[in-house]
């Protein structure tokens, strides 16, 4: 007896050992996946779920909400202005002399703006592992493996034809015809970029309560949880316009979450969620706005600034129809996510000012607003030591607010381990 416990003990210590999906992971780039039901309240119970999702998409929303593509979210890239605010520029290099002789130009509507346009793909492998221990409580951890990609980058003129400048004025089409070197020249790339990361590892300590002795109910489960976003994944890359970071680029989090579920009839299941994730500020090297005029992406000068990432806020709900056919069931659910403002303090104020850099798009908040649907088979049986489950799903983003509109589809696999020590 006393050699099976100590094995069964060092079996759930490896389990908490191995990082685990965060069930709260909110971003821009990918519709917003359903909530998780609440804990199980059985004392040394572990649960290993593995879910997998993927999704592309060339759409967005910008600031009014509206559809447009993909990389064009925060408005036409104003290149007329890119180099405002740059210093040192020479004269008698080719590429500042173009910037300095396009800046000479005139304002003329939208000369010198150009739209991009791209191709996102999202793959990403969750994995959440959770160990109960007595009276409710239970600890878990939690690791996103994702892989990022923006290919197909292309951008359209959309310059006047008529009046001075336009889309034929030399300095602009010289500026056009030397773009990638330009931008080389400082340091940056809009080129196509594909990457695989770990994300950044959550660990949470949570309390779940179950009570199926309620009248006029089936059951009511309560879970409470709050823990540590630990920044493991990479930053953004300040070399590269189009690079997303893997994680919440390099701060330190800490989320708070609901989660609530009633039973009635003795199949349908009402659920909702209130979570939140909160941070602390971070020294990055970005890329930031050296003119209020410039926008987008693409951006030349980079440097040191404290960020204060803004805060996440997600709230759910979902029906569920509750072991239907066997166990069998399905599920339709909502979620609204929303990350309020960023705000930067620049360290180098001779280049940068806080009013102008905060003035970008790309820091202003985001919202979104996602559709789920469900279906899961439970194979678990009563006075079985281990219980599988299986479920696919489907999450699209309805409306939002400078997103992108990935759909994600994927499957999930669970198993439920009841320690009879």
């Amino acid at each position: 007896m006393k050699k099976t416990f100590v094995s069964h003990a060092f079996f759930v210590l490896a389990l908490l050992m191995v990082p685990a999906s965060a069930l709260g992971y909110r971003f821009h780039y990918r519709a917003a996946d359903y909530h998780s039901e609440p804990r199980f309240d059985r004392n040394c119970l572990s649960s290993v779920d593995v879910s997998v999702m993927g999704g592309s998409t060339k759409n967005g929303r910008n600031g009014d909400k509206n559809k447009t593509d993909l990389l064009n979210i925060y408005g036409a890239h104003n290149m007329h202005r890119l180099g405002e605010g740059i210093q040192n520029l020479d004269p008698l290099n080719i590429d500042d002399a173009i910037l300095i002789n396009l800046m000479a130009q005139p304002n003329n509507g939208n000369f010198g703006k150009v739209q991009f346009s791209g191709k996102f793909k999202y793959l990403g492998v969750d994995v959440t592992l959770t160990q109960n221990f007595c009276n409710g409580f239970f600890a878990q951890v939690v690791l996103p493996v994702h892989r990022l990609e923006v290919s197909n980058v292309a951008f359209t003129d959309i310059s006047p034809s008529t009046g001075l400048p336009n889309i034929n004025s030399a300095e602009w089409t010289q500026f056009l015809a030397r773009f990638d070197n330009i931008l080389t020249r400082h340091g940056v790339s809009k080129a196509a970029t594909k990457e695989t990361n770990i994300g950044d590892i959550v660990v949470y300590g949570g309390w779940t309560y179950n009570n199926d002795t309620i009248d006029y109910l089936d059951f009511l489960d309560v879970t409470i949880k709050s823990g540590l976003s630990i920044p493991t994944a990479r930053e953004r890359k300040s070399t590269h316009a189009f690079s997303i970071p893997g994680g919440y680029n390099g701060h330190v989090g800490i989320p708070l979450s609901f989660d609530m579920a009633l039973g009635l009839y003795d199949w349908f299941t009402f659920g909702a969620h209130v979570g939140g994730q909160f941070f602390l500020k971070h020294d990055v090297h970005a890329r930031m706005k050296t003119h209020a005029d410039q926008n987008g992406f693409i951006k030349l000068a980079s440097g040191k600034a404290r960020e204060d990432l803004g805060n996440l806020w997600d709230i759910g709900t979902y029906v569920k129809a509750d072991h239907i056919f066997g166990g069998f069931s399905l599920m339709v659910g909502y979620n609204y996510t929303a990350q309020e403002d960023t705000t930067l303090a620049v360290e180098d104020t001779d280049v940068f000012t806080d009013l102008i850099v905060n003035s970008d798009e790309m820091l202003k908040k985001w919202r979104m607003h996602t559709v789920s649907v469900a279906a899961e088979y439970d194979f678990a049986q009563e006075g079985q030591c281990w219980n599988p489950k299986l479920g696919i799903f489907y999450n699209h983003p309805v409306a939002g607010k400078r997103i992108f509109n990935t759909n994600t589809i994927g499957g999930n696999a669970g198993l439920n381990i009841t320690w009879k020590f």
